[in-house]
């Protein structure tokens, strides 16, 4: 399956991307690189990542290494990739998404 984006995911990655680089010389690349694993592994096998809280159909996978996850869902024919979202933001940030 194919992945899609929500339109607030590339922000959200470059501004994580950008805090990280500020923070540390080649972190933000380090992050990215974490960001498109997961996105691998999203696309590979989508059905791995559990339920988000009460959700039916948002799942979340959890970055290695950094507080971010994915939240996405499944559709018929995609994977809708909803937002990047930090451990410490609200739970049902970006989950709401289509």
């Amino acid at each position: 399956m194919r992945l899609t984006f929500h339109t607030r995911v590339q922000g959200e990655v470059n501004e994580a991307v950008g805090w990280y680089e500020k923070q540390s010389e080649g972190l933000g690349s380090d992050f990215f690189t974490k960001v498109l694993e997961g996105l691998k592994q999203v696309e590979a096998h989508p059905e791995r990542c559990g339920f988000w809280l009460t959700s039916k159909s948002v799942r979340r996978f959890k970055l290695k290494r950094f507080p971010y996850d994915l939240l996405y869902e499944i559709r018929k024919d995609r994977i809708k990739i909803l937002c990047l979202r930090h451990e410490k933001r609200h739970p049902n940030f970006g989950a709401q998404r289509h």
